[in-house]
């Protein structure tokens, strides 16, 4: 017996789908299977699909964001480093799809191409500089908001300090020849050095109080970006939306970072009203 799993894309997404479905009645065939989508123009019908579908989207990857910052800070907290650094990655990555969202920026799919485009009349569907999911939308974000996001104001080892991180993510799951756990590897040996001199949650409290150092210092950067990240991240959705996060989110996330993170921030985490 054969399963398939099930699931259910984006709100966007699914409304990239039916918008580029013709007469075959297959998703993008009759566009060239996605190709000749690229420079159609943004109609009235298109933004008001997608302004109702964008607000369900921005909490979901607010989520995903929101649980891979966690499960990274737990992995870290077991000394498995590896998934620490790839997971807090994709807490960025998660994160910056809701911050375009935010500013009406959407990425959608059409096989092997990828669009970008803002819910505005006259604005077009266009490709960005990379097809692939994380290279799209990292290029897409440093492209329109680089002047004024805080992590493109310096960079690290010379690089933008999203690519960066990339770079980290990709060198622990794909370069490195082989996974380094229980033993550290070199982007944590001075986290771990501080933690153990002041404990994880007064750590952690410095690298947002300086933020300006620590994010750009490469013995740091790899929590210090995306704890700091998320924290922003947290304040553009609770702006945004009057919407929260379900109560068996809450409690699960409040399960993973009570031993990791300040009370203070773990209620900035959580949208709290308070």
């Amino acid at each position: 017996m054969n399963l398939i799993m099930t699931f259910n894309t984006t709100k966007c997404q699914e409304i990239f789908r039916n918008r580029f479905t013709g007469a075959s009645g297959i998703p993008f065939h009759d566009f060239n299977s996605g190709k000749t989508i690229n420079k159609t123009t943004v109609d009235p019908s298109d933004i008001a699909l997608y302004s109702n579908a964008r607000k369900d989207d921005i909490l979901s990857f607010y989520y995903k964001s929101l649980l891979s910052f966690s499960e990274g800070l737990d992995a870290f907290s077991r000394k498995n480093y590896t998934w620490a650094t790839i997971k807090l990655y994709y807490s960025v990555y998660f994160g910056l799809r809701s911050s375009l969202l935010c500013r009406n920026i959407v990425l959608v799919r059409a096989n092997k191409h990828l669009y970008k485009f803002k819910i505005a009349l006259g604005e077009q569907y266009d490709k960005p500089k990379e097809m692939t999911d994380h290279g799209g939308t990292i290029h897409t974000y440093v492209d329109l908001f680089q002047r004024t996001d805080f992590f493109c104001s310096n960079t690290l080892e010379n690089m933008n300090a999203y690519f960066w991180l990339k770079n980290c993510r990709e060198i622990v799951n794909y370069k490195d020849g082989v996974f380094h756990d229980p033993e550290t590897i070199d982007i944590w040996d001075d986290i771990i050095e501080d933690i153990t001199k002041f404990g994880i949650k007064k750590t952690l409290t410095y690298f947002v109080d300086e933020k300006d150092k620590y994010c750009f210092l490469p013995e740091y950067a790899v929590l210090a970006i995306p704890l700091n990240r998320i924290l922003i991240v947290a304040q553009e959705v609770k702006n945004e939306l009057s919407d929260q996060l379900q109560d068996s989110q809450i409690d699960w996330i409040k399960s993973i970072l009570i031993d990791n993170l300040d009370s203070e921030y773990i209620n900035k985490l959580l949208l709290s009203s308070d």
